[in-house]
């Protein structure tokens, strides 16, 4: 029963108490408490468990150990291990973009001129809403994360892999959509770390939670909760050299019409699939991307949040609708 041990103890630490919406996390913190002696007519009761189906269960775990209650072995084989420490990975680089925008938004605006409206538990392409001093929305933000470079890009899309930015095509016509039907600006907020990828951050992520994560199957509520919880602990000094490479002037706005623009005008120069044959056969499940130049197409962070703030949040939306940010 070791490996079934191994499993709960680990969600003991990712959740202090197993989240009541899941019936499969609320099965492995009852068993365990039925291994170590409680009753399982009282375990049954307080996690809302039928008693015979528990019961049936906590044999099974003691008959087989984990493998009676999950097929562990397909799941944690060493090519599963690594996608899920990857997907871990990157999430907590979005995660930690996004700590670092709030600290940034604070130290520019004062904490009071312009307000940030965390948008991220909604699951949406909306991370982030920009309010005025009246709390009404300026506009709505979805952070993205670069740090792995595209090096053929001098050769197929004419720009330096430094200075090269892929965003799926397909999203930025949904955001160009849902600007036009809700009428408010939707602009890409860019975090671009040069050389900071997923693999990177991924050594950080402690094995125990990889393995768990594999174990349940990738289920969401626990990836997410990872994030949250090794976002927490920024500050630890593991993660700090990571937190520390994300400083302001590597905060650029995209405004969502303005990338629309740029697509029509640049669509066969900028979109690499379309220059190389066979694409889709050599890169399967690859996005077709639209690369855009970090320094000459979009515009840094403190200059975005100084146009509303010395001029107005109108003027903002005005050029973010003409493309002009």
């Amino acid at each position: 029963m070791k490996n079934f041990h191994r499993l709960a103890q680990a969600l003991e630490e990712i959740f202090p108490a197993p989240p009541q919406n899941v019936r499969e996390l609320r099965q492995i913190a009852a068993i365990k408490k039925i291994l170590q002696g409680d009753s399982p007519e009282t375990v049954s009761k307080e996690l809302k468990l039928q008693r015979a189906g528990l019961e049936r269960e906590v044999r099974a775990v003691r008959k087989s150990g984990l493998s009676g209650f999950l097929p562990l072995k397909e799941r944690t084989t060493a090519e599963e291990l690594q996608r899920r420490r990857l997907g871990i990975a990157q999430m907590l680089l979005g995660a930690l973009a996004e700590r670092r925008f709030e600290e940034i938004t604070d130290e520019i605006t004062g904490g009071g001129v312009l307000k940030i409206e965390d948008h991220r538990p909604s699951r949406t392409d909306t991370d982030y809403r920009l309010l005025n001093g009246g709390s009404k929305p300026i506009c709505r933000l979805n952070i993205k994360f670069h740090g792995t470079l595209f090096r053929d890009a001098r050769r197929y899309v004419d720009l330096e892999p430094e200075d090269c930015f892929p965003l799926a095509t397909y999203k930025i016509n949904i955001a160009l959509k849902r600007q036009e039907g809700e009428g408010l600006p939707y602009v890409f907020l860019v975090l671009s770390v040069p050389d900071l990828s997923a693999g990177d951050v991924g050594k950080l992520v402690p094995d125990e939670y990889v393995w768990t994560l594999a174990a349940l199957k990738g289920k969401m509520v626990v990836e997410e909760r990872i994030v949250e919880v090794l976002r927490a602990r920024a500050d630890e000094a593991r993660f700090r050299p990571i937190f520390e490479k994300m400083p302001e002037g590597q905060f650029r706005v995209l405004g969502a019409q303005k990338a629309y623009n740029l697509l029509k005008e640049k669509f066969f120069a900028r979109v690499h699939a379309l220059s190389l044959k066979g694409f889709t056969r050599r890169f399967r499940n690859a996005e077709v991307d639209m690369h855009l130049s970090l320094s000459q197409e979009m515009t840094p962070v403190r200059a975005f949040l100084e146009l509303i703030m010395k001029e107005s949040p109108q003027k903002a939306a005005v050029l973010l609708y003409r493309g002009d940010y």
